[in-house]
């Protein structure tokens, strides 16, 4: 009898600590995000714990989010709000800076925006998709040709060269696209000048991909007011795993822009 309930109690004991089948399944399914909104709020805790320094340590952090997210949370996403645009709450042809676009529906509830370190910052939506906004700078080298004449030279000074992108991807681990202005500027306290590097887009992994109208330059308007900026038309799909697609047609501007004092904003617009 005392042998037989020793066997009983070990038994017992090693069922209650076995995980079942189920239990296993349970577990997997809760480390999976349970809404788009914990899935938002593990990417920004897990930037914020890495604070990522390069490209591949971003895509590293993000990817140890979006590779855990439930593929149906999201694909409901699309299918539970009938949404027709991958960028959220957009209208075809109404132009939007950015800075308003996030900053009106930060207020709604709708966007925030995280400062990971001084050139990083993610803008979470409330969507399967979110923005990263990068900034890179480095010394202007100096070019002879930017000045006619060493009295020009000494009047006029540069800033620093600035790149800043605009990212959007989604939890699915699709890169949607990336577009990049890259420039700097003159300035003497009474005018300024824009020098522009380059402006260049990447394309994601989207089934429809199709860029009209690339422009890429500067513009001057007054004394106190410059810019550097690429724009263009995307026109792009999405197929989510035969849950329909998602088409949108966008027209997508980053630029900096620099006051006659030497200092520059980045900015960027979507309409």
């Amino acid at each position: 009898m005392k042998k037989f309930l020793i066997l009983f109690s070990i038994f017992f004991l090693t069922a209650s600590l076995t995980p079942s089948k189920n239990s296993s399944a349970s577990l997997a399914a809760n480390s999976k995000g349970s809404s788009i909104n914990d899935l938002e709020q593990k990417l920004v805790s897990t930037l914020k714990l890495t604070n990522p320094q390069s490209e591949t340590q971003l895509d590293q952090a993000i990817e140890s989010v979006t590779n855990n997210a439930d593929d149906k949370l999201l694909t409901n996403y699309y299918n539970t709000t009938q949404s027709k645009t991958i960028l959220p709450n957009t209208t075809a042809k109404a132009e939007v800076n950015l800075d308003e676009y996030v900053g009106v529906n930060s207020t709604l509830g709708e966007f925030q925006r995280h400062e990971i370190n001084n050139d990083l910052a993610i803008i979470t939506t409330n969507s399967p998709v979110f923005f990263i906004h990068q900034t890179t700078v480095e010394n202007t080298p100096e070019n002879e040709s930017d000045f006619d004449t060493a009295a020009k030279k000494k009047k006029y000074k540069n800033t620093k060269t600035f790149t800043s992108s605009y990212t959007a991807r989604n939890f699915l681990n699709m890169k949607l696209f990336t577009v990049k202005t890259k420039g700097y500027f003159q300035y003497n306290g009474s005018n300024v000048k824009a020098k522009l590097n380059d402006a260049w887009y990447t394309k994601g992994f989207l089934s429809i991909w199709q860029v009209s109208n690339w422009k890429k330059g500067t513009y001057k308007k007054g004394k106190n007011y410059a810019e550097v900026y690429g724009r263009g038309n995307f026109h792009f799909g999405l197929e989510i795993k035969g849950y329909g697609l998602v088409v949108q047609d966008q027209y997508i501007k980053v630029y900096l822009t620099a006051n006659k004092k030497g200092t520059v904003w980045k900015k960027y617009s979507v309409k």
